[in-house]
């Protein structure tokens, strides 16, 4: 498999540590580790004092998949992956799709979400927003770009680089999309707990497969 140059991964590494003013960038700013551990309580204190830098289980440690878990209704911390994102996105891609399969992806974005789609041989529809709507994305798109190919929609909300966050009224919609034509959703949810209004943040979505039938659960 050959994959085009990362270039959002070279632009940084040209110029991240180099400018005088970094503008780019779409993460928060990092925080000390002595801040960090200036939060902790008993339980976790003595975990980070003896910390040591090595391998754990290849699934990850099995702490903290344990606090993943938690965070989501109906999973145990055996269904917990721990992975840098772009290995995790690899993976599923790699997993979910097959040469000449058709995947709907939001557009702009992290590059890995479409360029391993496109290593694979798959066929990539752009769904994009609407800069005269708040760069709101057409739900109705999926609609009309599904085909009988069609195996995936990868989205990512809030959206990266827009913003962007449809009302738990469209994301239901596009769920019941995905669901009625039988196809896979990878949703993205890295900037996740950044909304505005913590009100206004969808719930997390888990895929569950039973022999042939999709089913989406809300966590």
């Amino acid at each position: 498999m050959k994959i085009k140059p990362f270039e959002l991964g070279r632009y940084f590494a040209k110029y991240e540590f180099s400018v005088k003013y970094l503008l780019s960038s779409s993460d928060c700013d990092g925080l000390a580790q002595s801040e960090v551990l200036s939060w902790a309580d008993s339980e976790t204190k003595p975990l980070w004092d003896n910390l040591k830098l090595g391998y754990t289980e290849s699934l990850g440690l099995p702490l903290l998949r344990e606090e993943i878990a938690k965070m989501y209704k109906g999973i145990s911390a055996d269904e917990v992956l721990i992975t840098v994102p772009e290995e995790g996105i690899f993976i599923a891609l790699n997993s979910l799709l097959d040469k000449g399969d058709h995947v709907i992806c939001t557009w702009p974005g992290y590059q890995s979400l479409y360029e391993i789609v496109e290593s694979l041989g798959c066929d990539v529809e752009k769904w994009q927003p609407s800069e005269k709507d708040n760069w709101e994305f057409d739900v109705n798109f999926l609609e009309e770009k599904i085909k009988p190919n069609t195996k995936l929609i990868i989205f990512n909300f809030p959206h990266n680089p827009t913003g962007y966050l449809p009302t738990k009224e469209d994301f239901q919609k596009i769920i019941e999309i995905a669901k009625k034509h039988n196809v896979h959703v990878f949703s993205d949810e890295m900037y996740r707990f950044l909304e505005l209004n913590s009100e206004d943040r969808l719930p997390r979505i888990l895929r569950g497969v039973r022999e042939s039938d999709l089913t989406f659960r809300y966590v």
